[in-house]
């Protein structure tokens, strides 16, 4: 499967003026879209311990099962028509993509444990 990067383009100093409020710091753009970031409250990652080990930084492989809970067309004045797609992850697992020679003995431990 190969992955898409969701990286948003850095916007110019005119589209970030146009889009910003009064006060608003230019340089806060986002670098990905709004609502494709997963946050882990204490009862999932007392399901999923492993992600009480990660570090800020460290990349993570997620393998995850959802289901398609909406989809919308709207239509518009300009002829620009949009779609939506809402999917709800339902499961989800979250594994540490640290090189092996790059971990401790610890999480090597806790990485062999899970096989």
């Amino acid at each position: 499967m190969a992955l898409v990067d969701l990286k948003l383009p850095k916007k110019t100093k005119t589209e970030l003026s146009k889009d910003c409020c009064v006060g608003c710091p230019s340089s806060d753009q986002d670098a990905y879209p709004w609502g494709f970031q997963l946050r882990f409250e204490k009862e999932q990652i007392d399901k999923m311990p492993e992600v009480k080990t990660f570090k800020v930084g460290d990349k993570v492989l997620i393998t995850a099962e959802a289901r398609v809970t909406e989809i919308r067309t709207t239509e518009k004045q300009s002829g620009k028509d949009s779609w939506t797609t809402e999917i709800q992850i339902e499961k989800i697992d979250c594994q540490s993509v640290k090189p092996l020679e790059k971990l401790s003995m610890k999480e090597y431990r806790q990485a062999r444990e899970k096989k």
